[in-house]
């Protein structure tokens, strides 16, 4: 039974909601902005914990408790009834379906009892018995996420109640149940950047979405990663680490930009990464062993090739293969003397699409390796205006080059040595970081 806050918030509720509508159309670099409390407000770093998590159609995260709901990792509590009117409070779990095929697109919804609300932005689609809308789905469920396919095996919705998993095949209808020893008695089951997470009050836990396989590092408070709270964060306790690294937007420079073959692209800066694709769900760093199993920064260069990601990192290349869940390939790292036929450090390196030339950049010189040849021989090696660089990427729009805070547009690899060649440039941080907006 999940409790109710105390009833003098409640009471309230009508009077707040007209002083603070819930926009549906802020985004999360605006609530990242706001003030983290409003006096007179519940405040989630209290540790209230919460009924249930969400993305909206927008791609911001809702965080619910009774009848209040927070919008991104930062900003005041505002009534629910504001965006999701007439569903009754605390709820019980809520997910945002956010499949393409089909007519419920970025629908939300709301569980609460034997009834499950449906609601496409602030427009209610109308409320149903779970068992007609989602069969095999129990009534009043503690947790609902989706998990689409690469996560699962199939489209589907993950929801727990008790100490039982059930999951909601999307494309058959079908319900399986099974029971993880590890993941039991959420009060709420939340998915941010290709994560899974079992909330229990502020505790939270990382668990695979298949096996309900956790480490044991968990469980962790999430006043320390899912809010800003004032004296928390999971680098707060040590004094040693420059701050600024955390900031997308700080003026510390990046090592390594890249996008891989599912077009996930990352921002790389010391010991952390930036999902650059996924800033509708929050500009948090990241530890780069929490999706890069044994890789610890900072790393010299990134590239992706033939469905794999490769970092070079001092003298040593690791591989990891670009799925859901990036695996190291055995007997990596290895040498890139071995790999690549080269015993220099490098500073960039980047590969275009549909190519299978590596290009290398070490100070002002570039060098090409055909991965496709065996043995692998550096060649072509020609001068770059550019004295010293942090990172290189390419993609659709040509060849990056990224020098402190800086970067260089080529439409082409050939273009960055051409004599009259005059490159687009500007800055990182706006560009790929939604800074300065």
């Amino acid at each position: 039974m999940k409790s109710l806050l105390g009833g003098v918030w409640l009471l309230g509720a009508l009077n707040i909601a007209a002083a603070f509508p819930l926009g549906k159309n802020i985004t999360q670099h605006e609530m990242d902005r706001q003030e983290p409390v409003v006096p007179g407000l519940p405040d989630r770093c209290d540790g209230l914990g919460f009924d249930a998590i969400t993305l909206d159609e927008q791609g911001v995260t809702n965080y619910f408790k009774d009848g209040w709901v927070w919008a991104g990792h930062r900003g005041p509590a505002r009534p629910i009834s504001g965006a999701w009117a007439q569903v009754p409070t605390p709820l019980d779990a809520a997910f945002r379906l956010h499949r393409t095929s089909g007519d419920r697109h970025d629908h939300v919804f709301i569980f609460k009892g034997e009834r499950v609300w449906q609601f496409h932005g602030a427009v209610s689609v109308g409320n149903f018995l779970i068992r007609d809308l989602f069969p095999g789905v129990p009534d009043a469920p503690d947790g609902a996420v989706e998990c689409p396919k690469g996560d699962c095996a199939e489209d589907s919705v993950l929801i727990i109640k008790g100490n039982t998993m059930y999951t909601l095949d999307l494309s058959t209808n079908t319900v399986k149940s099974r029971q993880w020893e590890a993941v039991r008695d959420c009060t709420a089951l939340s998915r941010w950047l290709d994560r899974y997470y079992c909330f229990q009050g502020t505790l939270f836990t990382r668990f695979h979405p298949v096996t309900g396989a956790v480490e044991p590092v968990y469980p962790k408070d999430a006043r320390d990663y899912f809010m800003v709270c004032p004296g928390r964060g999971h680098a707060s306790r040590n004094s040693s680490i420059d701050r600024r690294v955390f900031s997308r937007c700080s003026d510390v420079p990046y090592d390594a930009f890249d996008h891989d073959a599912l077009g996930r692209m990352y921002a790389f800066r010391g010991d952390w990464y930036f999902r650059v694709d996924a800033q509708r769900d929050g500009w948090h760093p990241w530890p780069l062993s929490s999706s890069w199993p044994g890789l610890h920064g900072p790393v010299d260069a990134v590239f992706s090739w033939d469905n794999k990601m490769y970092f070079i990192k001092g003298q040593q290349l690791f591989i990891y293969k670009a799925v859901a869940r990036y695996n190291l390939i055995h007997g990596y790292p290895r040498p890139l003397s071995d790999e690549l036929g080269i015993t220099d450090t490098v500073d960039a390196a980047f590969i275009c699409p549909g190519s299978s030339l590596l290009h290398l950049i070490t100070g002002n010189r570039m060098r090409a390796v055909n991965l496709d040849e065996s043995p692998r021989t550096p060649q072509l090696e020609t001068r770059i205006p550019q004295l010293r660089l942090d990172g290189a990427m390419c993609d659709g729009d040509g060849v990056w080059l990224v020098a402190g805070g800086r970067f260089y547009q080529y439409p082409s690899p050939a273009a960055i040595t051409a004599p009259d060649s005059s490159p687009t440039t500007g800055s990182v941080t706006e560009r790929f970081m939604g800074c300065g907006n």
